[in-house]
C-alpha cells in the first residue's frame, strides 16, 4: 500500500474535496482542544491516529464503501469528523448535567472514561466496512476487539476497569448504524455524531464516480452542520442547505438516527436554505438521462 494511498485514504486516485479536508483539520483541532482536561481520552485519540492497523482498516473501509458500492466517505476523514462531533455532543451533555451518562451514573466511571468511550466509539465505528457493508457494525465489533486489546492496557492497567470500558465501546459500535439498538447515552452520542457528517464534501466522491441519485444529490446540498447548546432543547443541530434536496439527508440520515436513540427528546434539528431569500437555489445538475441501464448527468 503506497504512502499516497494511505494519505489519500481512498486507494484509487480520487482526491478528497478541499472543503472536506478543511473540515478534517478543524475536527482534529476540536478534538485536541476538547480533550485537554481528559488525559486518557486524549492519549487514546493520539494512539488511534497513529495506529497502523486502525488506519489501514479505515482506508480499506473506503475501498469497499466508496469504490465498490459508490457510498459516501467512510474512511479516515469521516472518522475524525464524527469523533469531533461526539466530543461536542458529550461536552454539552456534561456541562448541562441534565442527562445522566451511563458510564458515570450507572457504572461509576469518571468524565475521562466517558470521553474515552465516545472517542473510541466514534473513531472505530466504520472499520467493519473493510470486510463488507452488510453487517458492518458486527465486523466493527470484531475488528475493534483486537485494537482495543492492544491500546487500552496502555491507559487502564486494571483488568476489570479495562473490560468495562471495552464492552461499553463495543456496545456503541454494534448499535451505531441506525441507533435502535443504542441502550446507553454514550452509544446514542456515537449514533448522532455519525449522522451529523452529511456535508457536501463527504458526498462529492460518490457523485464524481457517477452516482447521481437522491443520496449524492442531497449530500451535495448540505453546506454545513453546527452542533451547539440549544434554546428550546438541550442540543440544537443546525443544518445549512444550498438546495432543498438536502432535506433528504436531514430527514433520512440525521433525523432517522436521532429519533431512534435515547437522546431523541433532547435534540432539535433546524435546517434552512442559504441565502434564505435568494430567488434560485444552487443548481447541482442540469439534466439527467437514463440509458443503457444507467443514469447519466449532463
Amino acid at each position: 500500500m503506497s504512502e499516497e494511498m494511505l494519505e489519500n485514504g481512498l486507494l484509487y486516485g480520487l482526491r478528497m474535496p478541499s472543503s472536506y479536508k478543511s473540515l478534517e483539520e478543524e475536527s482534529v483541532k476540536t478534538i485536541m482542544e476538547g480533550l485537554k482536561a481528559h488525559p486518557n481520552a486524549l492519549k487514546l485519540f493520539q494512539l488511534l491516529q497513529a495506529d497502523e492497523e486502525t488506519n489501514t482498516l479505515l482506508n480499506l473501509a473506503n475501498y469497499i464503501a466508496v469504490r465498490k458500492l459508490g457510498y459516501n466517505d467512510h474512511g479516515p476523514i469521516h472518522a475524525r469528523i464524527v469523533t469531533a462531533n461526539g466530543v461536542k455532543l458529550l461536552r454539552i451533555i456534561m456541562d448541562s448535567q441534565e442527562v445522566p451518562l451511563d458510564s458515570m451514573t450507572g457504572l461509576g466511571m469518571s468524565e475521562d472514561d466517558a470521553f474515552v468511550i465516545v472517542v473510541a466509539s466514534c473513531f472505530l465505528h466504520d472499520i467493519g466496512n473493510a470486510v463488507h457493508r452488510e453487517d458492518h457494525e458486527v465486523f466493527s465489533v470484531i475488528l475493534a476487539e483486537g485494537i482495543l486489546g492492544r491500546l487500552l492496557p496502555m491507559l487502564y492497567p486494571d483488568v476489570g476497569k479495562r473490560t468495562a470500558i471495552r464492552t461499553q465501546i463495543l456496545h456503541s459500535l454494534y448499535a451505531h448504524d441506525v441507533g435502535e439498538n443504542a441502550l446507553t447515552i454514550e452509544s446514542a452520542i456515537a449514533v448522532i455524531a455519525d449522522g451529523c457528517d452529511i456535508t457536501k464534501g463527504r458526498g462529492r466522491l460518490a457523485f464524481d464516480m457517477g452516482k447521481h441519485d437522491i443520496h449524492s444529490i442531497s449530500a451535495l446540498s448540505i453546506e454545513s452542520v453546527d452542533i451547539h447548546k440549544g434554546k428550546t432543547k438541550l442540543i440544537e443541530i443546525h443544518v445549512t442547505m444550498s438546495n432543498s434536496a438536502g432535506i433528504y439527508q436531514v430527514q433520512e440520515t440525521l433525523g432517522n438516527k436521532v429519533t431512534k436513540t435515547p437522546l431523541k427528546d433532547d435534540i432539535e434539528i433546524v435546517a434552512d436554505l442559504i441565502p434564505s431569500k435568494a430567488p434560485p437555489e444552487l443548481r447541482i445538475m442540469d439534466k439527467i438521462v437514463f440509458s443503457d441501464g444507467k443514469y447519466r448527468n449532463y
